[in-house]
């Protein structure tokens, strides 16, 4: 066989496999391509760039890539703690981006369960994301918490590589500078729950007792009595009323 054919043939068969995980339906979440700055350049990096959360703003995707991903308890809204470095740098990310002045973090699920049980799950986890920043010194006016269900699949949920995928947070630019990044429905249909500040959060969790006022204590007045009109006694010396007959009216 001709080298340059035999190895056309082995490229060919690297990209075949290459493509092949793909086509299964596993979805890569590493972050997308972004060519490495020229070391010999003296340009300056632009400013979206980073290596561990990228958002390019000149682009027309909104989301928001950071490696790593938020896992839940199962059925759950509670953050696992190995999910502590990707919100370290969700955080980071806020905090360098004063210019994002409003976040969309969108809950995702898989098929199982029902569609309401999924759309009301994947709210609260998004919601649990955003309390979780606002908790660590983010303004919660700057966070959106929606949460998709199952609408919204990756890859397909006939296996469990592929619901594995499908249960996610992605993180997406909802306004820059107060204007709205996107077009169209800002919540793409989503289910939306409110973030409530940290101070909200704990007058809900424990809030005032009602204020039942005092009785007015009680001055006894012995036999007195005060404000009382006695009936006036009859007039012996008047004279007595007689009542008229149907006659004389």
């Amino acid at each position: 066989m001709d080298p340059k054919e035999k190895l056309g043939r082995m490229g060919a068969a690297a990209a075949l496999a290459v493509s092949l995980p793909l086509s299964a339906g596993c979805v890569d979440h590493r972050l997308p391509p972004t060519p490495p700055p020229d070391p010999g350049s003296n340009t300056p990096l632009p400013g979206w760039f980073n290596d561990s959360a990228r958002w390019n703003p000149n682009g027309k995707d909104d989301q928001v890539y950071i490696e790593g991903k938020i896992v839940f308890d199962t059925d759950r809204a509670t953050i696992k703690p190995e999910s502590l470095g990707t919100l370290q740098t969700l955080l980071k990310f806020l905090v360098d981006h004063p210019e994002v002045t409003r976040l969309r973090v969108e809950g995702h699920t898989d098929s199982q369960a029902s569609v309401e049980h999924n759309n009301e799950l994947s709210a609260r986890r998004s919601l649990a994301v955003c309390d979780w920043l606002v908790d660590h010194g983010v303004d919660n006016l700057r966070l959106v918490a929606v949460g998709f269900g199952k609408q919204k699949p990756i890859a397909p949920n006939d296996f469990a590589a592929g619901r594995a995928e499908n249960r996610r947070t992605e993180f997406h630019v909802h306004e820059l500078n107060g204007r709205a990044f996107s077009v169209g429905d800002p919540f793409r249909g989503g289910q939306v729950l409110e973030v409530l500040s940290a101070e909200e959060r704990e007058r809900l969790k424990h809030p005032p007792k009602p204020e039942i006022p005092k009785p007015k204590p009680f001055n006894p007045t012995g036999n007195e009595t005060h404000g009382v009109t006695q009936p006036r006694p009859p007039d012996p010396d008047a004279a007595p009323v007689i009542p008229a007959t149907p006659a004389q009216k």
